[in-house]
């Protein structure tokens, strides 16, 4: 476990891509997710997040140069949740798919929440992710609210939860 650097910013990107899809497109590539995918999980857009200070990254190495997980932290988001307190958002926390079960995500989230100890952190988690659900859950998050994600034009709904 270590931070990440801004030259793992193109594993970073790959490993979001291949996450996001696994978890998000189990059907197959949907036209919809390509501009979210263009958009959101290039190495630029990673190496931007590695050297901004208002945001955290650790990655989970393996020894070899070969990424496993990452967390994303950001803050100074408020959760979008009326009279909410959290404004640490744990943006994303991704596993590589024959990686899970291993207790790599339990490691990649108490890093997060040390990152900026003391401070309530938030995410969201589509409805139909029953398995991200259950793990924050198990790990002491509760459901605060609901949010939507708008993915090409549609609203996708979202439960936030926070950590205390």
């Amino acid at each position: 476990m270590r931070r990440a650097r801004a030259a793992d910013a193109d594993l970073l990107a790959s490993l979001a891509q291949w996450v996001w899809l696994d978890s998000y497109a189990p059907e197959g590539v949907d036209r919809r997710a390509l501009p979210y995918l263009a958009a959101s999980f290039t190495p630029a857009v990673f190496e931007q997040r590695v050297t901004d200070p208002a945001c955290a990254l650790w990655v989970l190495e393996n020894g070899a140069g070969v990424l496993s997980g990452f967390a994303q932290l950001r803050c100074g988001v408020l959760a979008p949740v009326p009279g909410a307190q959290p404004d640490i958002e744990l943006e994303r926390l991704y596993v590589a798919p024959p990686c899970t079960g291993r207790g790599l995500g339990r490691e990649l989230l108490a890093a997060a929440r040390n990152t900026w100890a003391g401070r309530p952190i938030w995410l969201s988690v589509w409805v139909g992710n029953a398995g991200a659900q259950r793990f924050y859950q198990r790990e002491g998050a509760t459901v605060i609210g609901r949010t939507q994600f708008i993915l090409d034009g549609e609203a996708i709904d979202n439960l936030v939860f926070a950590f205390p």
